[in-house]
């Protein structure tokens, strides 16, 4: 079996591995291997694919996936070192020219290398065509289970949101929503420490007793940092926009918006209902996506557990969210139920419906059975 040439590139090498390999496998260290699920494309930094399902010698393995031209660069890239890499379960590469069986994480984890098989001429069995991309080829329309499943996830985040509208109440739970959102996959949590570290009354407290003069946006900015110096953030592998220190200074400049000085660290009166959400969640540090990503993880259900909102006025803002752009993890799907040129996820509440459908469906390996495999 002869492996794939370098000069393919790291992308032709992830394309293959997504669309499945149906070969024979054999793991450099002898071990049979079989694809049950090639996993979720991450389209960021850490591994190149998330919850992968993986079959080595009998054994059903569930992690991550990670691809390199040469099996040596998991130690040049430093991904050896990265917490981020902890949870691969497969090193796949176009060449192993030292030969090794595996791939060693500063865990202690030993992770199996599998050369990756030269392309041949036809593929049989041919790649997979779920049921979902045959229906909306015959003319299915996704918008209406989409948007089911969207406002299900809605309810979903709300129900999240509720303990801390209760114990907390309305502002502060909008508060800690929209700093988890603001952290992003990599800083989520470290963010959600943050807040309770934080709460908002105190946030705002320190900010008035700043020294004359100083800038609302860039007190509470100053506040954040301060607690923030002692946590443990991820900086690595990020976009500039998106470090820990820029996110904190849209933190501060979006509390500055919402949260005005003197303002009470109570539900803000700037979101009401029928208001531009999107253009009132922008901010510096904070553009489009974003904007659309706070509303969509913090105002709509925060506003829906404490009640600010009613159910009606949540749904209805929730269904003229555009959307934020397709994220990585649904690329494929995207391309399943486009056919014609329909853009499935037009709008945040239908790209959300993707997300639960992938989650349910997709990252299961349930293809058949979910509500866009049948006619009806």
């Amino acid at each position: 079996m002869h492996p794939l040439p370098a000069a393919a590139g790291e992308a032709a090498l992830a394309a293959r591995w997504g669309t499945g390999l149906h070969a024979p496998l054999r793991l450099e260290d002898g071990r049979a291997l079989k694809i049950i699920f090639p996993g979720i494309p991450a389209g960021g930094s850490g591994p190149d694919y998330r919850e992968a399902i993986i079959e080595i010698g009998g054994d059903l393995v569930r992690g991550d996936v990670e691809l390199h031209l040469r099996a040596e660069s998991w130690r040049a890239h430093g991904h050896h070192l990265d917490p981020a890499y902890a949870a691969v379960v497969l090193h796949v590469v176009a060449e192993n020219p030292g030969g090794a069986c595996a791939t060693l994480h500063a865990t202690r984890r030993s992770i199996p290398i599998l050369v990756m098989p030269s392309a041949p001429g036809a593929v049989f069995p041919p790649p997979f065509t779920p049921p979902c991309a045959l229906a909306s080829a015959r003319g299915r329309d996704a918008a209406p289970v989409l948007e089911r499943l969207g406002l299900r996830r809605l309810r979903m985040k709300a129900a999240r949101a509720a303990p801390l509208t209760e114990s907390k109440g309305p502002g502060h739970a909008l508060y800690a929503l929209l700093l988890e959102t603001l952290g992003g996959p990599a800083n989520r949590e470290a963010f959600a420490t943050l807040a309770r570290t934080l709460p908002l009354a105190a946030l705002l407290e320190s900010a008035a007793t700043a020294l004359p003069g100083t800038p609302h946006p860039f007190a509470l900015a100053a506040a954040l940092k301060g607690v923030a110096a002692s946590l443990v953030l991820r900086r690595a592998g990020l976009r500039p926009m998106a470090s820990p220190g820029r996110r904190l200074e849209a933190a501060g400049e979006l509390c500055a918006s919402v949260w005005p000085r003197e303002a009470q660290p109570a539900w803000p009166a700037l979101l009401r209902p029928g208001k531009p959400l999107v253009r009132l969640l922008a901010a510096p540090g904070i553009g489009r996506g974003l904007a659309v990503e706070c509303a969509v993880n913090a105002v709509l259900p925060a506003a829906l557990a404490s009640g600010a909102w009613t159910e009606p006025e949540a749904v209805a803002a929730w269904r003229t969210l555009p959307s934020p752009g397709t994220y990585g993890r649904l690329r494929r799907l995207e391309g399943w139920l486009g056919a014609g040129g329909v853009a499935p996820f037009a709008g945040a509440s239908r790209l959300q419906g993707g997300l639960l459908l992938h989650a349910d469906y997709c990252a299961k390996g349930a293809c058949g059975r979910c509500p866009l495999s049948g006619e009806s």
